[in-house]
C-alpha cells in the first residue's frame, strides 16, 4: 500500500533524507569535543576533596561522569564522614548557543535550595558562575590545572554589603592508587 502511495519518486527522496540524516549524526558524533566540553570532561573520574566548609575541615569523595547522552557533567560528591553528612550532585553544561555554562546543585536538602540555576563562563583554566539567591549571589570559582590534574573550587556568597566571604574551598586531586 505505502509503495503505491509514495511511489518511486518518494521512496528516493525517503531513503535520501534518512541517509543524510544518519550521515549527520554520525559525523555529529564523531567531531571533537569543543573547548568547552573537553574542559568539563577533564573532571571525570574519581577525585579526592580536601577542604574547608564554613572554616572547618572536609574531606569528600567525588566522581565525575558524563550523563544523559554526553549533555551534562555529573560530579557526585559524598562525604568521607560516617554516617555522611553531605551529599551533593552538581550538574554543568555547556550552551554553544549562549556560549555559556549552565549549572544545577542539587543536594540533601531538597527542593527549596535547588530552585535557582547558575549560568558562568569560562576564562582559559577557570570557569566562575553565579547563583542569583533572593537572600543574595553566590559565585563558585572552578579552576584547573591540567599539567598537574589538579581541581580548586572555591564557593563564596555575597553579604548586603557586596563584599564576597567564603563558604567553602576545595582541592581536587586523584586519589592515590592503593
Amino acid at each position: 500500500m505505502w509503495r503505491r502511495i509514495v511511489g518511486p519518486v518518494g521512496r528516493l527522496f525517503a531513503a535520501a533524507l534518512f541517509g543524510w540524516v544518519l550521515s549527520s549524526v554520525v559525523a555529529t558524533s564523531l567531531a571533537a569535543p569543543s573547548p568547552d566540553d573537553a574542559y568539563l570532561d577533564d573532571l571525570q573520574g574519581r577525585w579526592i576533596m580536601l577542604g574547608t566548609f564554613h572554616d572547618k575541615p572536609v574531606t569528600y569523595e567525588a566522581t565525575g561522569q558524563r550523563v544523559l547522552d554526553g549533555s551534562w557533567l555529573r560530579l557526585e560528591m559524598l562525604d568521607v564522614a560516617k554516617p555522611p553528612k553531605y551529599r551533593a550532585a552538581v550538574f554543568f553544561g555547556y550552551d554553544p548557543l549562549a556560549h555559556d555554562f549552565i549549572v544545577h546543585w542539587l543536594d540533601q536538602f531538597g527542593a527549596a535550595g535547588a530552585r535557582v540555576v547558575a549560568t558562568g563562563r569560562r576564562d582559559r583554566e577557570t570557569l566562575v558562575f553565579t547563583f542569583p539567591y533572593a537572600e543574595g549571589l553566590f559565585r563558585d570559582t572552578l579552576q584547573r590545572d591540567k599539567p598537574k590534574q589538579i581541581w580548586t573550587l572555591l564557593l563564596e556568597s555575597q553579604g548586603k554589603d557586596g563584599r564576597w566571604s567564603t563558604f567553602a574551598d576545595f582541592k581536587l586531586t586523584r586519589p592515590i592508587a592503593k
